[in-house]
C-alpha cells in the first residue's frame, strides 16, 4: 500500500490554516496511507495554537507529525524540511491558506492505477481570484511519457508551474537532490524547471482537486512593494541564473527546445524590468539583474537565434519601459507566442548540439 506524505509549511495563516487542515483531515478515507508533516516556520501567530487544537481532537488514521524551525527560514526552507523528513513514496506539497477539494487522493490513487508509470500526477486547481482552473484545456486524463512533449509544454505555461497540488514520487526528489532554492521568492520556477527536466513521465488529470485560495498576505501577493524590490530582482537573478547554468541538454530532445527555454527565462525577466522600471532598486542588484540580461542576450546570440535577440532588447533601457502602457502588458504573451512560432520556423538552420 502507497504512503503518501502531505507537506504544510506553516507561517502567519491563522485565518486559513483549520480550513487547510480540516481538507487534509477529510481525506482518510482512501484506501492509501497518508502523513501529514507540518512544519512550523517560526510563526507569530495563532496559527500554531490552532493546529494544535485540532490535532488533539483528531481520532482519525491520518498520522501527523509537527517539525519546527528554530527561526524563519521561509518556504523554501519549510519545504525542503518536510521532503527531508517525509517516509511517502509519494509527496504532496499543499500551501497552508490552501485546501483540497474532498476525495481528491482518492481520486490521484485511482488514475495512478491506470497509469502505474507516472513520475507525477497533477491535479486541476481552481483558482479562487480569478475563478477559472489552471488546465482547461484537458477532458480526460492525460498521461505524457515523451519528454519531447510535456518539457516544452513546462516552458510554454501551459502546465502549471506551482510546486503544491502535485503528487510526486519522492526517490525521484531525493535521487535528483532536486530541493528548494532557500532564501529567494518565487522558488517554484527554477524547481519547476529542474523537476521536468528530470521526470520520464507526467499524468495531467481534468477534475478540480485543489482550491488556490487569494492570500492578501502571502508572498505571491506582497512582493511587488518598495519595501521589496530589492529582493525580487535578487530573487529573479539567482533562480534565472541557475536555469541558464543547466540548459536543456541537446541530446535529449528530438525537436530543438531552445527557443522555448529561452523565452521560458525571459518570461520572468521580464516581470523583474516591471519591477526596475517602478521601484527604486540598489546598485548592487541593478548590476547583477544587467549581467543576467547580458548573458542571456549572448546565449542567445550564441545559438544563433538572430530573431530572438532583437526580441530580447526588451529587458534592457529605454525599450523596457513599455511595459508601464497597459496594452502592452496585455499582448505581451501574444507578442512572446508570435516570436515563439516565427523562431521554430528557422529551427531547421541551428544544430541541436549547438552550446
Amino acid at each position: 500500500m502507497a504512503l503518501v506524505s502531505i507537506i504544510v509549511p506553516v507561517y502567519r495563516v491563522e485565518h486559513y490554516i483549520q480550513r487547510c487542515l480540516g481538507s487534509v483531515m477529510a481525506q482518510e478515507d482512501v484506501i492509501i496511507d497518508i502523513e501529514c508533516i507540518v512544519v512550523d516556520d517560526c510563526s507569530p501567530d495563532k496559527s500554531i495554537d490552532i493546529i494544535h487544537q485540532m490535532l488533539d481532537n483528531y481520532k482519525g488514521s491520518i498520522k501527523f507529525v509537527l517539525l519546527r524551525h528554530e527561526c524563519n527560514r521561509g518556504l523554501s526552507a519549510a519545504r525542503n524540511t518536510g521532503l527531508i523528513n517525509a517516509r511517502g513514496d509519494y509527496v504532496f506539497f499543499l500551501d497552508s491558506d490552501d485546501y483540497l477539494m474532498p476525495n481528491c487522493f482518492q481520486y490521484f490513487l485511482t488514475n495512478l492505477c491506470v497509469y502505474p508509470d507516472a513520475d507525477v500526477v497533477a491535479g486541476n486547481v481552481l483558482n479562487c481570484k480569478g475563478g477559472n482552473s489552471l488546465i482547461h484545456h484537458i477532458q480526460e486524463p492525460w498521461y505524457l511519457n515523451d519528454c519531447n512533449v510535456f518539457f516544452p509544454l513546462m516552458l510554454r505555461h501551459q502546465i502549471y508551474l506551482y510546486a503544491w497540488n502535485k503528487m510526486i514520487r519522492r526517490e525521484l526528489l531525493i535521487d535528483n537532490h532536486i530541493f528548494f532554492e532557500e532564501g529567494i521568492l518565487y522558488e517554484d520556477q527554477c524547481w519547476s524547471y529542474e523537476l521536468f527536466s528530470k521526470i520520464s513521465s507526467i499524468l495531467l488529470l481534468p477534475q478540480v482537486t485543489y482550491v488556490y485560495e487569494f492570500n492578501p498576505n502571502s508572498i505571491v501577493n506582497t512582493t511587488f512593494t518598495v519595501g521589496n524590490a530589492n529582493k525580487v530582482i535578487w530573487s529573479y537573478t539567482v533562480s534565472m541564473n541557475k536555469i541558464l547554468d543547466n540548459p536543456p541538454s541537446p541530446f535529449k530532445y528530438e525537436k530543438n527546445i531552445m527557443v522555448d527555454y529561452l523565452l521560458y527565462v525571459t518570461n520572468f525577466l521580464m516581470n523583474g524590468v516591471d519591477v526596475l522600471s517602478r521601484f527604486d532598486v540598489s546598485k548592487k542588484n541593478v548590476r547583477a539583474f544587467r549581467l543576467l540580461r547580458l548573458r542571456l542576450l549572448s546565449r542567445s546570440l550564441g545559438y544563433g537565434r538572430l530573431l530572438l535577440s532583437c526580441f530580447f532588447m526588451i529587458l534592457f533601457p529605454p525599450l523596457y519601459y513599455l511595459q508601464r502602457f497597459a496594452a502592452f502588458r496585455h499582448h505581451y504573451y501574444d507578442i512572446e507566442m508570435i516570436i515563439n512560432r516565427i523562431s521554430h520556423l528557422t529551427d531547421f538552420l541551428h544544430r541541436k548540439n549547438r552550446i
